[in-house]
């Protein structure tokens, strides 16, 4: 696989159009990142750095020089860290109030026993 065919499949995979590596790459449009994935130009050091980093990869796989673990991403989704925290807050939330709810009830059952 060539530089510019790992370049396309690390863009297609965070699911980039051209149009948005070349403007995050400060290019006027998408030929550069089309030569590129095509492999008429390459992108010089810094630009692979840049390219790697917003990829969420390496310089390394980007040159052929490591492989790039690959999971199946049909189930998966790309959420951003701060995000997730706040899931996972409001999720222990909503753990506790039912925990909380379920010893009410179990109190509840509790003072019923010795009346029966």
């Amino acid at each position: 696989m060539t530089t510019g065919e790992r370049l396309k499949q690390c863009r297609e995979l965070m699911r980039f159009s051209q149009e948005r590596v070349a403007l995050h790459m400060d290019k006027a449009g998408r030929a550069t990142i089309s030569n590129w994935e095509n492999d008429k130009n390459e992108p010089s050091l810094t630009e692979l750095k840049r390219l790697a980093a917003f990829l969420n990869t390496t310089v390394a796989y980007l040159m052929g020089e490591a492989p790039q673990f690959q999971e199946p991403r049909e189930n998966y989704v790309m959420v951003k860290k701060d995000d997730l925290i706040e899931l996972q807050k409001k999720a222990l939330e909503h753990e506790a109030e039912k925990n909380k709810e379920l010893l009410e009830k179990l109190e509840v059952e509790k003072t019923k026993k010795p009346e029966e």
